[in-house]
């Protein structure tokens, strides 16, 4: 695989990983609902279609061939989007506190 090809992996696992932090923040209230065959379904379903997009993009990318540094890239990614967010949350808090 060259080296432009393995860059680009990383990046869209980065930002994969990015995407799937945002996507579960936004669905916070679905995955934690009260009832639980509703939490489970939902749960599930996201999974699921978090899964299915990120072997779509890959194959788009470098022909489906995944390599274990972009499991570690799409924790960074997922990590530094959790990070970012509590930030911002703890910033506005601030601003709105002033």
């Amino acid at each position: 695989m060259s080296l432009q090809i393995q860059i680009q992996t990383l990046l869209f696992s980065f930002f994969f990983g990015i995407c799937f932090s945002a996507c579960l923040t936004f669905s916070y209230k679905l995955i934690y609902h009260e009832k639980k065959r509703y939490q489970i379904t939902s749960t599930f379903l996201l999974i699921l279609g978090s899964i299915l997009l990120y072997f779509i993009g890959i194959r788009k990318v470098n022909e489906g061939i995944f390599h274990p540094y972009s499991a570690l890239v799409i924790i960074v990614g997922f990590c530094l989007e959790h990070f970012l967010h509590i930030f911002l949350c703890k910033k506005i808090a601030f601003l709105k506190k002033k």
